[in-house]
């Protein structure tokens, strides 16, 4: 399922390869990525299928392996073809592209700016204790919010019209914010987004003295 698919305003968990990563398929699969080439030797059908779809854009997993869980499913209640594809997928880290939608529309992507780059978001959604510091906040070419810091292995990209409410949310600001069309941002939404923004290093400690430090 694209995300410019899903209908319903609820939270949406999708997956891509960076954009300028080629996958060349045949009897060993080889991505070409900014950091060389990647040679997978005689993949199975199931991540053959993921990286044909993700070269294409972000995608649900979801329709590779029915039942294939979110972020914050406990291993021990994955099916075994989806513990298979996370097997599969966790040597390609550094170049999948993670993606939060609500509704039909994109919200938040996560993008792995370095061959180093691991992104595991917890299970359960961190608390108020951290915050996404002013310093990392920056604006892209559209005005978005994008979330930086220097030497990070990811970049955090806040897409659309309720980019700024959660944008509120990742820095610490309390109360009810409301979108254009004056409905809530679903918890689950902002629970996700946070975790997303832990895993990509991107949350930081608050200190006593109201600052925040990477």
């Amino acid at each position: 399922m694209r995300i410019d698919r899903l209908a319903a305003r609820e939270l949406g968990e999708f997956w891509s390869l960076r954009e300028d990563v080629v996958v060349l398929f045949g009897q060993n699969t080889v991505l070409r990525t900014p950091w060389g080439e990647l040679r997978l030797e005689r993949p199975g059908q199931l991540l053959r299928e993921a990286l044909h779809r993700m070269q294409l854009g972000p995608v649900s997993l979801g329709n590779v392996v029915p039942g294939f869980p979110g972020y914050d499913v406990p291993e021990e209640e994955w099916n075994e073809a989806s513990r298979e594809l996370l097997r599969a997928l966790e040597p390609l880290q550094h170049v999948i592209v993670r993606h939060l939608a609500i509704g039909a529309s994109p919200l938040l992507s996560v993008i792995p700016l370095s061959p180093r780059a691991r992104f595991r978001p917890p299970p359960v959604a961190p608390g108020g204790e951290l915050r996404v510091p002013d310093e990392a906040v920056l604006r892209g070419p559209g005005r978005d919010p994008v979330l930086v810091h220097e030497g990070g292995d990811h970049r955090v990209e806040l897409h659309g019209p309720d980019a700024p409410r959660l944008l509120l949310h990742l820095q610490g600001v309390g109360g009810d914010f409301r979108s254009p069309v004056d409905v809530p941002l679903p918890q689950s939404v902002v629970r996700a987004a946070r975790a997303y923004t832990v895993a990509a290093g991107m949350l930081a400690a608050v200190d006593l003295g109201g600052g925040a430090r990477l």
